[in-house]
């Protein structure tokens, strides 16, 4: 979880390329602009250093689960011999940064100006455009003619037909409390005018002096601040960010899944899909990524039915003790990098099938974390084993039980069984192959913090 400090975000603006503003991860929602087409032309890809990059087959597009790299895009960065230029003297090469994220499994840009929308859509990625007139005015009451106005510029300014089509969202505003989700109504409906999903990131539900009067009535609150945040800004998503891994190699389980349960209840009641933006970096005292960090935070994240995820952050923040995101401060990969490569490319391998699920129940195995339910809670499941587990329960259009089966355990790997009440051969929807195979053997190990999605065959 995030201390009081790591309330502040920071973005590469486009003028110095140095970290400074307070802005947040991108979401998804119910209808947009039509997206791009999406190709597998990846024969031909490489990394820096010229080897070939194998990206996987067809993507998903953001409509069907997005992937997105929280913060700004360079646009006067890096150091010399790199192909993204100098921080702060030299233009950067668009197509290489965009490139880039496409490789890494990423289908949405980070934040970035509107004359970036050909590089964005030359490299099937859909794009999130910030304007610094729009986060100028949306701290202060704004009138609805003024938004609308402020946002219809924005939109006519993108001449080229086809850059439009690749304008996915608009940021507005990064973890607002009560008092400024008011002030943002104008402009949510003004985006949402233009047939364009408005940007805004909520705060956890932890330890937030901005949004709580009484510790003690932490819970109440901020439930009262999420559908506040609905009601107010009816809005196609609900988008939050919690960071709950430790220096000491510990996942603290009621901060993360207790704020992933009532973003998940909230998400069903209103009917609209949810975003969690993940820890991507090290800072303060938070954990280095490594595998099985980010596999706990992505799969854990699906197994309570999310259609989205984000990372904080892609582009090293030139600040304090920030380090090891997957581009560091010199514009260069870090093993972060293929790590994020790898966990992208497992979600677009499961979305085709994952995507189609709805969410029924979600229950731990041994311990029980804050909020959450244990295995009598299980409606598809007849039985588990090992005492590490958490398991989201789904069922696709004609009712066929899946179950996301997560290892909490971030340090050692397991083997298990599980079986549903519905009788079947039971079978794992392959994150690696887009196939299905026998859930049998070998097959029934977990690394540390991974997942697997389970159903059955005939």
């Amino acid at each position: 979880m995030k201390d009081k400090s790591s309330r502040r975000k920071f973005i590469a603006t486009a003028i110095t390329g140095t970290a400074a503003s307070i802005i947040a991860p991108t979401v998804f929602a119910g209808e947009q602009a039509k997206q791009p087409e999406v190709t597998s032309n990846n024969m031909n890809k490489h990394d820096s250093a010229g080897k070939k990059v194998d990206t996987g087959s067809k993507r998903v597009t953001p409509s069907e689960f997005i992937i997105f790299p929280w913060g700004g895009m360079p646009n006067n960065s890096n150091p010399p011999n790199h192909p993204w230029g100098i921080w702060g003297n030299f233009d950067t090469d668009q197509d290489a940064l965009m490139r880039d994220l496409y490789e890494c499994g990423f289908n949405t840009s980070g934040f970035c100006e509107v004359q970036n929308l050909r590089h964005i859509r030359n490299n099937n990625l859909m794009g999130i455009i910030l304007s610094m007139d729009i986060t100028d005015k949306v701290n202060r009451e704004t009138t609805q003619e003024e938004a609308d106005e402020t946002i219809k510029k924005l939109i006519e300014s993108i001449s080229n037909p086809d850059d439009r089509k690749a304008l996915y969202a608009i940021y507005l505003r990064d973890e607002p409390n009560g008092r400024g989700i008011p002030l943002l109504k104008v402009w949510s409906e003004a985006v949402k005018k233009q047939n364009v999903i408005p940007y805004i990131n909520l705060l956890p539900d932890i330890g937030q002096s901005e949004i709580y009067e009484s510790p003690q009535n932490i819970s109440k609150e901020y439930k009262e601040y999420i559908n506040q945040f609905i009601e107010t800004c009816k809005p196609p998503y609900i988008s939050y960010d919690n960071y709950s891994l430790h220096e000491d190699g510990r996942l603290n389980e009621d901060f993360f899944y207790g704020n992933l349960d009532t973003i998940r209840n909230k998400s069903l009641q209103a009917g609209i899909p949810f975003w969690n933006v993940i820890l991507g970096n090290t800072h303060f005292h938070y954990a280095e990524p490594s595998d099985a960090t980010l596999a706990i935070q992505v799969y854990s994240t699906l197994a309570y039915g999310s259609k989205g995820i984000g990372y904080f952050t892609y582009y090293n923040p030139q600040v304090g003790n920030y380090r090891l995101s997957a581009i560091d401060r010199f514009g260069n990969r870090t093993k972060t990098w293929e790590m994020v490569r790898n966990i992208n490319l497992q979600i677009h391998s499961l979305v085709p099938v994952y995507g189609k699920l709805k969410s029924v129940n979600v229950f731990h195995t041994g311990t029980v974390p804050r909020y959450g339910q244990g295995m009598d809670s299980a409606k598809l499941v007849e039985s588990v084993t090992s005492d590490t587990l958490l398991v989201g329960e789904f069922t696709d259009a004609e009712g066929k039980p899946y179950a996301m089966v997560v290892n909490k355990n971030m340090h050692s790997s397991i083997a298990f069984d599980l079986q549903f009440k519905a009788k079947g051969r039971m079978m794992i929807v392959s994150q690696f192959n887009r196939g299905i195979v026998n859930f049998v053997g070998e097959q029934k190990w977990l690394a540390p913090g991974n997942g697997m999605l389970l159903t059955v065959g005939e």
